[in-house]
């Protein structure tokens, strides 16, 4: 492995930890409600991968030298050439679309599971326990429809 593909590999495993890092503290504020939880994740994750896929698309030769990737290269350790840097940008733009894949794969994990937890989660408001005294506290009452009465 390039040593170019080293710095690039820890430093997107690096931005993707503090993403995941704000996704999982997100979920964790919204943990009332699972599937908004859930939501909230995939969109994040998403976010990122989408900005990954527009960093790898938007990565140019002049942006590339000013990475942090070439910067913490050695002079000794930089691809030589032409031909060597061109390698290494393309490197960093297939490690950069392989973590916004993965980053989409788990949004998709996460859509999925916030829609089976909405789908099959109990609605507060379609039945209640009643509180009156006359009916047995296991007994549900359905609520009577605007204009109907509950017989």
């Amino acid at each position: 492995m390039l040593p170019c593909a080293r710095y690039v590999n820890a430093i997107l495993a690096r931005d993707a930890s503090f993403v995941a890092l704000a996704g999982i503290t997100l979920m964790v504020g919204f943990s009332f409600d699972p599937a908004l939880a859930c939501t909230v994740g995939a969109t994040v994750a998403i976010l990122f991968a989408v900005l990954l896929i527009c960093r790898s698309y938007t990565m140019t030769e002049q942006r590339f030298r000013r990475s942090e990737a070439w910067r913490a290269l050695t002079p000794e350790e930089r691809p030589a050439g032409d031909h060597g840097r061109h390698l290494a940008r393309a490197t960093m733009q297939e490690l950069m679309l392989r973590f916004a894949k993965n980053a989409a794969a788990l949004a998709i994990v996460l859509y999925a599971t916030a829609l089976v937890t909405d789908v099959t989660a109990p609605r507060a408001h379609d039945t209640f326990v009643a509180n009156d005294t006359s009916v047995a506290h296991d007994t549900f009452v359905t609520a009577a429809l605007p204009g109907t009465t509950l017989e």
